[in-house]
């Protein structure tokens, strides 16, 4: 290899690297403030993303087999991931808000509790879609005790008691 073959592609090398920078150096001041301000946990985001897609192919494997897929369901995806969207933003300005320069802990929990329900939720449709493809695969008890968690918020234990003596009573 010659002298100006290396200087070459030395010079393409190094010429590969302007392109990232052009725009990673404005663009970082950005993704800052939205990691500061809007959102930051990525990898909360890539775990309900993965179960959003495991939903939505499900959801579409139940209606091709029922034969009225429709166009309807599309927009009920981008409608689920427009709230999920504002849950998360809100679940993180809770949770990391500041008084005086100082991060508040008041509503931290606010944001655990509002990632587990997406969790939760995503979760649940997923064994109640590959019930309703195919009723045998997902024992019926299992849809009740699920579907119960995602209208109460709580799981009963053996014999009927929550483990909370309030609720037990009610």
């Amino acid at each position: 290899m010659g002298r100006k073959q290396r200087i070459h592609y030395l010079k393409s090398y190094l010429g590969s690297f302007c392109y990232p920078l052009l725009v990673a150096i404005p663009l970082s001041p950005i993704v800052d403030w939205v990691e500061k301000y809007i959102f930051k946990d990525w990898e909360f985001l890539k775990f309900l993303v993965v179960l959003i897609i495991v939903d939505t192919l499900i959801s579409w494997v139940f209606h091709l087999k029922q034969k009225d897929f429709s166009s309807k369901g599309f927009g009920m995806i981008l409608t689920k991931i427009f709230v999920y969207g504002c849950l998360l933003i809100v679940a993180h300005v809770l949770g990391e808000y500041t008084i005086d320069g100082q991060t508040t802990t008041t509503f931290t929990w606010f944001r655990s509790l509002m990632s587990t329900a997406l969790i939760v939720r995503e979760s649940i449709s997923i064994v109640e879609n590959s019930g309703k493809i195919n009723p045998s695969l997902v024992p019926v008890w299992v849809r009740k005790y699920l579907r119960e968690f995602d209208e109460n918020g709580f799981l009963r234990k053996p014999g009927g008691k929550t483990g909370d003596s309030e609720k037990d009573t009610i």
